[in-house]
């Protein structure tokens, strides 16, 4: 299921009668030890065929909205370990997946890689990217945690909460706020009890945003300090 969106408004984008994708990567590495958890573990997102990137995408990043035919995009994920790991293959890349995804002219997506290195899932979802109210800025939030559990996302500035009992990949609405500066936690869905503290959020008028939950509440004993639950935010617009 994708969610729904409006189209892109015109002038935003030259690239009329295409579809946009953003590829994001939020797969833990979960090594069960240290040696395993340390090494840095990136994916290449290929695009029908084509490899757009020099690099493997590390975790928590993107590599910006691409433009392509509609209306299927055929995807393949290769994972890539940094020198001096024997898992998966040290030695280079190894495809994990290859699927389709049904795209349409003028509308935005993102393409989230979710789970583990070694068990990697995908998140695919609409993105609205039309203007929020003048003076406005809009915002969604994700739970891509695989085991952070339903959350809340709360205002530590004030204690609302922002959003509420977000299960694992769930779709929620996109929320219009304030611009400004804020402070957001995770909590336990329905408690007082924070998972992570709050990070800061800044957050511009007339644009829209992604936030989401990524990393582990409880990584593998070997690797207790690798990929953490955390919120990572990015602009899907952004206006100056």
């Amino acid at each position: 299921m994708i969610t729904s969106c409006k189209k892109e408004d015109e002038g935003m984008d030259e690239m009329k009668d295409m579809a946009k994708v953003v590829f994001v990567n939020a797969t833990v590495n979960n090594g069960a030890t240290s040696a395993l958890a340390s090494r840095e573990v990136g994916i290449y997102p290929v695009y029908n065929g084509l490899n757009y990137n020099n690099h493997p995408i590390q975790f928590p990043f993107t590599n910006g909205y691409k433009a392509f035919p509609p209306p299927t995009l055929r995807m393949q994920f290769d994972t890539c370990f940094s020198p001096g790991t024997s898992q998966p293959n040290y030695l280079g890349r190894t495809k994990v997946m290859e699927f389709n995804l049904p795209v349409q002219a003028d509308n935005y997506y993102s393409l989230f890689s979710v789970g583990t290195i070694y068990n990697v899932d995908t998140f695919f979802v609409r993105d609205d990217v039309s203007l929020p109210t003048k003076g406005k800025a809009r915002i969604i939030c994700y739970n891509l945690s695989i085991d952070a559990g339903p959350i809340d996302i709360v205002n530590s500035s004030t204690g609302q909460v922002v959003y509420a009992n977000l299960a694992y990949k769930a779709r929620p609405a996109y929320i219009e706020i304030d611009p400004g500066n804020y402070r957001f936690q995770i909590n336990a869905a329905g408690t007082s009890t924070v998972l992570r503290a709050a990070r800061d959020l800044i957050i511009d008028a007339n644009s829209v945003y992604t936030i989401w939950a990524r990393g582990m509440r409880t990584p593998p004993a070997g690797a207790m300090g690798n990929h953490p639950l955390q919120l990572s935010y990015h602009a899907n617009r952004w206006s100056f």
